[in-house]
């Protein structure tokens, strides 16, 4: 069976919650980022958009470790954490970017590192889109008979991000959190059920 069943035990509460803020910080480094290129290059003393990016997909880590090693989990447990991995590639090559301030000079750096295909495609391109977006949406369609209305919104979050750009990702992000949500069951408390169950919607 590829999906979990409803009996299923889940990562922790406290593995759900530290997820779903990673989220919350994750989209936040997303609005900053949206606010435009003269808002992000004019952060100081950091750049606080791309930290916030890094901080909130380190927050993912936990719930992706206590993942079952089974079924959908074993393709999408590599794709998380590998696009965790990206994200945090490409804050690190923007990072550089906003320490820059010769325009020519960040002109060139940009023209070599996309002509350098095996840095810019991973890391700026298909890895913390493509691959981080497939690792956001696997383990949520495990939770589908949990909550069948979660598991949607995340799809459909996933495919706004995929098709839309700048603040269409925002809001993509923002379903798909939503989505988390309800497939995580946060908005009910955990009283009665084993740690880490999921009750059925």
């Amino acid at each position: 069976m590829i999906l979990q069943s409803d009996e299923a035990r889940f990562p922790e509460r406290i593995d759900r919650i530290l997820f779903i803020a990673g989220l919350v910080i994750y989209v936040t480094g997303q609005v900053l980022i949206n606010l435009g290129p003269g808002f992000t290059e004019q952060q100081a003393p950091i750049d606080y958009a791309h930290w916030l990016l890094i901080v909130g997909v380190l927050f993912l880590i936990p719930f992706a470790g206590r993942l079952p090693r089974q079924n959908i989990h074993l393709m999408g447990i590599p794709l998380l954490l590998a696009g965790i991995g990206f994200v945090i590639g490409m804050c690190v090559i923007d990072f550089i970017f906003w320490s820059i301030t010769d325009a020519g000079l960040k002109q060139a750096l940009a023209s070599h590192l996309i002509a350098t295909t095996v840095i810019w495609e991973p890391f700026m391109v298909f890895g913390p889109n493509t691959i981080f977006n497939l690792g956001l949406l696997l383990p949520s369609l495990s939770y589908f008979r949990a909550s069948r209305t979660g598991t949607i919104l995340v799809i459909f979050g996933t495919l706004v991000i995929v098709v839309g750009t700048q603040w269409f990702n925002v809001i993509g992000y923002l379903i798909v959190l939503a989505g988390y949500v309800l497939n995580f069951n946060l908005l009910k408390p955990d009283e009665g059920r084993p740690a880490g169950q999921i009750s059925p919607r």
